[in-house]
């Protein structure tokens, strides 16, 4: 789809998610090469943290129905917020689930393996924004939810660090305040 003909410091200084996302999403060697670029992470010790899982097509009705049985689980009742669950992965033709896969390691705590696997996402926001789509990452209850967590087969000290919904973009861009360097920069 590549129709995205910025410079690389272009696409880091001008990203921004996009809600509105449909067809077409990527192809299949489209999200070879949007993997590939999460998995050049950093990653201390190489524990490889992360875990993609990549939903499409139909199977984004089976995660809306583990999204609706959470909710369920949880005691939710309410229809519409078991429906909006339920329509929650059709936002996008693709969703990727981005799974902490935390490893026990002496050198490399909980919260640099986080830090690792949320670059992981970043990086596949980012490699699906060059090659010309739209992304949104989203979190909420559904991410540490141990029910949604084993569906997408993750384990108990696992959690999900992003799902990231991506798609051509429909719409305007979400428009973002620049914002000034100086007023988040210090020097030491």
């Amino acid at each position: 789809m590549n129709d995205n003909n910025s410079s690389p410091i272009q696409l880091l200084t001008e990203r921004v998610s996009h809600a509105r996302l449909g067809l077409p999403g990527p192809s299949q060697d489209e999200l070879d090469t949007i993997m590939r670029a999460g998995m050049r992470a950093p990653d201390h010790a190489m524990l490889r943290p992360w875990r993609f899982v990549v939903v499409e097509g139909e199977r984004r009705d089976a995660l809306g129905e583990v999204f609706k049985e959470s909710l369920r689980l949880r005691g939710v009742t309410d229809g519409a917020r078991l429906n909006k669950a339920l329509e929650a992965p059709l936002r996008a033709p693709v969703v990727i689930s981005v799974l902490l896969n935390f490893k026990d390691h002496p050198k490399v705590e909980r919260n640099e393996q986080i830090g690792s696997a949320a670059a992981a996402t970043y990086a596949v926001s980012l490699a699906a924004n060059a090659l010309g789509f739209g992304s949104i990452w989203r979190t909420g209850l559904y991410a540490t939810d141990p029910h949604v967590i084993s569906a997408l087969g993750g384990g108990d000290e696992d959690e999900v660090t992003g799902f990231l919904y991506i798609g051509t973009r429909e719409g305007p861009s979400k428009l973002t305040p620049e914002l000034d360097p100086e007023d988040y920069i210090t020097h030491f």
